[in-house]
């Protein structure tokens, strides 16, 4: 298992990769190795390999994963069975109110995760289509505990 941190998007019109390449670069800037993922191109397998995941994906239509995720999402949410219970995670959910499902691909991960024994280190921030301050606020968060869990180790 790497110490890395992987930071693995999902992403229709391109703002949770945004999210996800400004969050892997100020976490370098940091001083972390930081892998950083399309779940369009993931295994799934890659979550098992890593200490840190941080998961940011929007979330399609009616619930749906975003185009290109589905297997991802299929193996991970659905299929699940991973041992997961080295790993610590957050989830940044992109969405839009205006649907019924709003922000569901993320909170299927989350519980996911969490149901495979990782550990949340920052709770699931959802966020609506003006999405800056609902991502600064779980960047925050997760920095801080991704810091303090690097100071307890040092």
């Amino acid at each position: 298992m790497k110490s890395s941190i992987l930071v693995i998007f999902g992403s229709v019109t391109g703002n949770s990769e945004y999210c996800a390449d400004k969050t892997a670069k100020e976490l370098r800037e940091k001083g972390h190795e930081v892998v950083s993922e399309n779940m369009a191109d993931a295994d799934p397998m890659m979550l098992k390999e890593h200490e840190t995941v941080l998961i940011i994906t929007s979330t399609y239509g009616d619930g749906e994963p975003p185009d290109g995720a589905e297997d991802f999402y299929n193996a991970v949410v659905k299929k699940g069975g991973l041992d997961l219970s080295h790993a610590q995670f957050s989830v940044l959910a992109l969405g839009d109110t205006g649907y019924d499902q709003f922000c569901k691909c993320g909170i299927d991960f989350d519980a996911a995760l969490e149901t495979q024994g990782a550990q949340r280190i920052h709770p699931i921030v959802l966020a609506d289509t003006d999405y800056d301050a609902p991502f600064d606020e779980w960047k925050k968060g997760v920095f801080a505990a991704i810091a303090e869990r690097r100071a307890v180790t040092a």
